[in-house]
């Protein structure tokens, strides 16, 4: 008799806990909704991070020599360049602004020290900023760091399919297809959480 007891408290707990990894207030349709225009938003994110990075004047510009003799470098010597006024962008706050409407507070802070401060990949290796700014304002990017091909996911042949795989309380995980030079390349896991009343991405897309 215990252990027939026993054996329906298990099955009860299981299923208990079965229905709390699952649980969420929010349906599909309204975090399929989110994923879709935050991936879609992450790209020109992932671009300025991991892509071609934003644009910069040339090297014999008057705007690399005032750079230049702010930061008392001959300007042939310049490992980064002041960013091109039409690019979108005028300072790290900037930004910083954009990728926060995209990304969550965690991944953020990754973002925001590879890209603005550096971090060291392994030991005697470090990884230059990509970005500085000078004390009067002019923001400038690293001119020599190397860029990878940043996923894209949807063309024009076909629209955005993302599909929630997973959800639990504030967060979720969903699938979304990913292109390669417009070529269909592997379906991507990408995590959410809803934080400060809305959905950001917490994992990369790129």
């Amino acid at each position: 008799m215990k252990y027939r007891l026993l054996c329906i408290f298990v099955a009860v707990l299981a299923a208990v806990l079965l229905v709390s990894c699952s649980s969420s207030s929010f349906t599909d349709e309204e975090i399929c909704s989110a994923a879709e225009a935050l991936i879609a938003d992450s790209v020109a994110i992932n671009q300025i991070y991991f892509g071609e990075g934003l644009p910069f004047v040339d090297a014999d510009s008057d705007a690399a020599r005032q750079f230049a003799a702010e930061v008392k470098t001959d300007a042939t010597l310049l490992s980064y360049l002041p960013v091109a006024a039409d690019a979108g962008f005028s300072s790290i706050d900037s930004i910083k602004e954009a990728t926060e409407k995209v990304y969550s507070k965690a991944y953020c802070a990754y973002l925001f020290e590879m890209a603005f401060t550096g971090i060291s990949i392994e030991e005697g290796t470090a990884a230059y900023a990509r970005y500085m700014e000078t004390e009067n304002g002019i923001l400038a990017v690293h001119k020599e760091l190397s860029a990878i091909d940043t996923r894209t996911y949807s063309t024009a042949k076909t629209g955005q399919q993302v599909e929630v795989i997973q959800k639990k309380g504030n967060t979720a995980v969903v699938k979304a297809q990913s292109y390669l030079h417009g070529e269909e390349d592997v379906a991507v896991e990408i995590q959410l959480i809803y934080e400060n009343g809305a959905w950001r991405l917490d994992s990369p897309t790129y």
